[in-house]
């Protein structure tokens, strides 16, 4: 699990490979190591480690399988990030990505301007905005075969907890605040929009995300 962040697929996956299999997750966080080896805990199959996607801590042709959910598009060296989970794949190995397109945000507001402003303090969080577009090319000069692409929506109607939107929201809040003029209380502000859509029942978030 490349990139693995708080742990959710690592231990997603570690009932299916069982006890006689293993599981290895790497992240750049340590905080998010915590967490992962935390939540973890009682699959000691599951393995986490320090480790960046550009230089897995890993021997060649280690693995069957290699995943990595919404890390590429933080990663500028994408080919060397690909090179990498190819080498430590063995030669029936198999890989899946799962990557977000963030220019096909689509995000209802109240106050237009303000989401705009937001979400162009926001395009900063990542190298690649718009990864999918271009990501096959990269997979091919890897050394991979691409075998399926499927989209993936992320649709949210209503603003709640439950929603992938609600924290996104709140992680996008607290990272533009001082970006782009957008102030603490210009970004408390877009909050405070946001339940106010949900509120009066015209919230509407669609993002789409891709399955290599």
């Amino acid at each position: 699990d490349i990139g693995t962040g708080p742990g959710f697929v690592a231990k997603a996956i570690a009932d299916p490979v069982g006890p006689t299999g293993s599981v290895l997750g790497v992240d750049i966080s340590e905080p998010m190591l915590h967490l992962a080896r935390g939540r973890c805990a009682e699959k000691p199959w599951v393995d986490l480690q320090f480790g960046n996607a550009t230089q897995l801590p890993v021997a060649d042709e280690a693995f069957d399988v290699a995943i990595s959910v919404q890390v590429y598009e933080y990663i500028a060296e994408i080919g060397t990030a690909l090179a990498e989970l190819y080498r430590v794949l063995r030669p029936s190995g198999r890989a899946a990505i799962i990557s977000s397109d963030w220019k096909s945000l689509v995000w209802n507001a109240h106050d237009e301007g303000r989401m705009q402003r937001v979400l162009t303090a926001f395009a900063e969080h990542c190298a690649h905005q718009d990864l999918p577009r271009y990501l096959r090319p990269h997979i091919s000069a890897a050394g991979l075969q691409l075998t399926h692409l499927q989209v993936i929506p992320q649709f949210n109607p209503t603003y709640d907890a439950n929603r992938y939107s609600y924290h996104l929201a709140n992680g996008i809040r607290a990272f533009v605040a001082g970006r782009q003029g957008v102030t603490q209380e210009e970004a408390a502000a877009w909050i405070t929009d946001l339940q106010a859509c949900g509120a009066a029942g015209d919230y509407f978030f669609t993002l789409n995300q891709y399955l290599f």
